[in-house]
């Protein structure tokens, strides 16, 4: 696996196009439909007492992004993440189990206001890349997700506000990045720069809850997909005037990547010579 623009191990920096295959996503999410298996190949599951509690997204081999508001009560060793499969369950046999072996929250999170949401999670073992396991891009610090851009949102989270049934297939949704200044103003000016938002003013489709810490994905060339923001909150789910609000990838990724390379199990990527 190599990318055009650099890799941190199996970290993937994606400036212009990544050598391992991205698979497009056609876009329960309220509002969404049911994602195929290998869509979706960066989504997780992340269980505990086998109960699904939060999403996260596939960055490298070792590595989970998700919400740091997910582990506020939560011990790391009892956390299990679920990849490879649409299923909740468990019971298209494909899932693929891997221990949580640390879970480092921004050290500037505020549990109050939601700011620095973001959560790198270390797994037990390294992942075995395939069409159905694949991590996601990360942007680089510049990179734009114009307003009105539509992205996608996954997870298994519920299908609508107040009721706490999960879906039992993976939910997928196409959402439009909305301009900041008009979600700052909705939100009363309590947004900071940290924070980027995705739906429609109409409401109908958002993420929900039990969808925190998944992915809002934006396919910035064809079939590459990039990290766009991490489910983070919201009044309400798919209220109209009221979008979902996403940790704000560009403006954490410094801190991913220097909390990734200070951690003793990380090795750079060597290339050949000559």
């Amino acid at each position: 696996v190599t990318c055009a623009d650099e890799f941190h191990g199996l970290l993937c920096l994606c400036d212009r196009m990544c050598n391992f295959v991205c698979w497009l996503c056609n876009c329960k999410i309220v509002g969404g439909t049911d994602a195929s298996r290998g869509e979706i190949p960066w989504q997780v599951s992340l269980k505990e007492d086998s109960m699904h509690f939060c999403g996260a997204t596939i960055i490298g081999d070792r590595w989970l992004l998700s919400a740091a508001h997910c582990f506020n009560e939560t011990n790391p060793e009892e956390i299990e993440a679920y990849l490879g499969t649409t299923s909740l369950n468990g019971t298209d046999g494909n899932a693929v189990k891997v221990n949580i072996t640390r879970v480092i929250q921004h050290p500037l999170f505020n549990p109050v206001i939601l700011d620095f949401d973001v959560a790198v999670l270390e797994l037990a073992r390294p992942l075995v890349f395939n069409k159905y396991i694949q991590p996601i891009c990360l942007p680089l610090a510049v990179q734009k997700f114009p307003v009105g851009k539509k992205c996608i949102i996954s997870g298994w989270g519920d299908l609508q506000e107040g009721n706490v049934t999960k879906p039992e297939i993976l939910q997928k949704a196409s959402v439009g990045i909305i301009d900041q200044e008009t979600c700052d103003f909705l939100y009363n000016f309590s947004l900071t720069d940290r924070m980027i938002c995705a739906g429609f003013l109409e409401g109908k489709v958002d993420s929900c809850q039990g969808d925190s810490g998944g992915p809002l994905a934006c396919e910035v060339t064809p079939g590459v997909f990039y990290l766009a923001g991490i489910v983070s909150w919201g009044i309400g789910c798919a209220q109209a005037m009221n979008p979902g609000v996403y940790a704000r990838i560009t403006r954490l990724k410094d801190w991913i990547l220097d909390t990734i390379s200070q951690l003793p199990t990380w090795q750079p990527r060597r290339t050949r010579s000559g």
